[in-house]
Parts: C-alpha cells; sequence; structure tokens
C-alpha cells in the first residue's frame, strides 16, 4: 500500500480545453484520471507520493481566461501545511497554513 503524502484537490469554473489538456500532460504519467473537464469545469483530484505543484501551476496559468474561478488545495501531509491557490479573473492567489490552523487561514 502507498503511502499518501501530498493530495490535491480543487476546481476551476469556466475552463477550456487547453487548461485541461495542458494540466493532463502534465499529470498523465502519475495518474491521467485526476484530472476532468465536464463541459467548462475542469477538476483535480490526486492523492500520491509526489506532486510537482509549482511546474503544474506554471502549466495552468496561461490557459485561465478572466472568467475562470475556482480553488486547488495541495496538501503535503508529511510538512503538515495545506497551501490553497485562488484563482479568479485570470490571476493566481495563494497562501499556506498549518494544517492544525488551516480553517483560520483559508477564508472558511
Amino acid at each position: 500500500m502507498e503511502h499518501i503524502l501530498i493530495k490535491v484537490y480543487g476546481s476551476i469554473s469556466n475552463a477550456n480545453q487547453e487548461l485541461y489538456e495542458a494540466a493532463l500532460a502534465m499529470i498523465e504519467e502519475q495518474d491521467e484520471n485526476a484530472v476532468e473537464l465536464d463541459g467548462s469545469f475542469f477538476t483535480i483530484s490526486f492523492e500520491g507520493i509526489y506532486f510537482m505543484m509549482d511546474d503544474f501551476i506554471e502549466a495552468i496559468k496561461p490557459h485561465l481566461t478572466k472568467e475562470c474561478s475556482g480553488r486547488i488545495d495541495y496538501i503535503d501531509v508529511d510538512e503538515w501545511s495545506l497551501t490553497r491557490f485562488w484563482i479568479e479573473g485570470g490571476l493566481i492567489t495563494h497562501n499556506t497554513a498549518d494544517l492544525n490552523h488551516v480553517m483560520d487561514h483559508s477564508g472558511h
């Protein structure tokens, strides 16, 4: 049984096929079923031992439009942290919080 160290979950509304293809190309060797595009609703659901989050963000960034909105959470169990990437108006911002205090820092 694989020990889960990284979890990546999220969605983007008003996504396009190019964003989906960039995301798929980025992670297809790890888990091609981790990303999905249903109409214009993109989702990612990944669990594993390693995920190149910075490269993933850079891969999808050129395909974000002003209409795109959503969030992607990167949970590092080993570091006990959550980094939330907010997507709004074609821009990406993020913050990181300790999992013990995630509700205080995640915008809930």
